[in-house]
């Protein structure tokens, strides 16, 4: 088995600004709202591992004059890194020089067949599939890195869109759980923030399995589980103040419920107004409003608002509890 190479950082920085360039652009054609940008893995703050792989493949176009190929074939898919763009190179020419790999007629296959014959070692959990492609070019040329990541980002970009179109123009069919293939892709980086300044293992577990939830397209588990980390970090918010002296937590039931978090928060020093209140019982509301007879887009457009609802929750009320002085009365 071969590993992946890192490819040198000069290259490496000029193919992956030209490739995300490109790749914006086509998103950017499709005239995408903000908050539809999770359908795209590769958009805001996301990052991703990009791998590409020279292979066999029979239908070169060979320069009888050189004696040399004029294009290699290449085999590319992306990973998501949570922390940083990486670029990976491997020569597997000689291993897929055979009929077996010639015969394969799709990118997909390819891949499938590489792997399974453990010519690499990839987590497939974590393969993007809508980057699955294949392209002819030469890779390490700095004349031609244009030439070659033009297509490469179109297709990428226009998988994405049509796998994610006919799933948000339909009703939530009931499947089971998936554990690869995802088709949606949350900027994580202003929740990493969040999630980080609140330091809480529980909370940063149910989130996360928000997320997942999200990405996976399980509308009503997301929904749901978003209801609650909404009261988990109404309950914090109250906890930060009860820890500076303001008695926050006095009067709240051992098992709380939406409204009675809502009862604290209109309690000094929180001190919610009518509106803000409404603010918070539409978000709960729209907890309750997702089902599966709504269309995709619509329930996606729910969680959507219960996420900016968290950030909300986070950016007006968690800071000022963190911040605000304690109480010495």
């Amino acid at each position: 088995m071969k590993e992946f190479k890192l490819v040198d950082s000069d290259y490496s920085e000029k193919f992956i600004t030209s490739l995300h360039d490109h790749y914006l652009k086509r998103v950017a054609f499709y005239e995408t709202q903000n908050k539809d940008l999770s359908r795209f893995s590769w958009t805001e703050n996301k990052h991703v591992s990009l791998y590409v792989i020279k292979s066999y493949n029979d239908n070169f176009s060979y320069n009888d004059v050189n004696n040399e190929f004029a294009n290699d074939y290449y085999l590319f898919f992306a990973t998501v890194n949570e922390t940083k763009n990486q670029l990976f190179y491997i020569d597997l020419y000689d291993e897929t020089n055979n009929y077996t790999y010639a015969k394969l007629y799709s990118a997909s296959q390819s891949l499938s067949w590489i792997i399974s014959e453990k010519h690499i070692n990839v987590d497939v959990n974590k393969i993007i599939h809508s980057s699955i492609l294949s392209t002819f070019g030469r890779f390490y040329d700095d004349t031609r890195i244009d030439i070659f990541n033009s297509s490469l980002s179109k297709q990428w970009a226009d998988q994405e869109y049509e796998n994610t179109l006919k799933n948000l123009s339909e009703p939530t069919v009931i499947t089971s759980f998936p554990k690869t293939n995802k088709q949606f892709f949350i900027d994580r980086y202003h929740f990493d923030k969040m999630l980080n300044t609140i330091n809480s293992s529980q909370f940063t577990d149910e989130f996360n399995q928000c997320l997942y939830a999200y990405e996976h397209e399980k509308w009503f588990l997301c929904a749901a589980g978003l209801g609650s980390c909404l009261e988990h970090l109404m309950f914090l918010v109250l906890k930060n103040y009860n820890d500076k002296g303001y008695k926050t937590l006095k009067g709240l039931p051992k098992n709380p419920t939406a409204h009675n978090y809502i009862i604290q928060f209109r309690q000094p020093p929180i001190s919610i107004s009518s509106r803000q209140e409404t603010f918070f019982n539409i978000l709960f509301m729209v907890r309750n409003a997702v089902d599966h007879h709504n269309t995709g887009k619509t329930q996606k457009e729910l969680c959507d608002l219960l996420l900016d609802g968290i950030s909300d929750l986070y950016n007006d009320y968690y800071s000022s509890s963190v911040l605000v002085e304690k109480n010495t009365r």
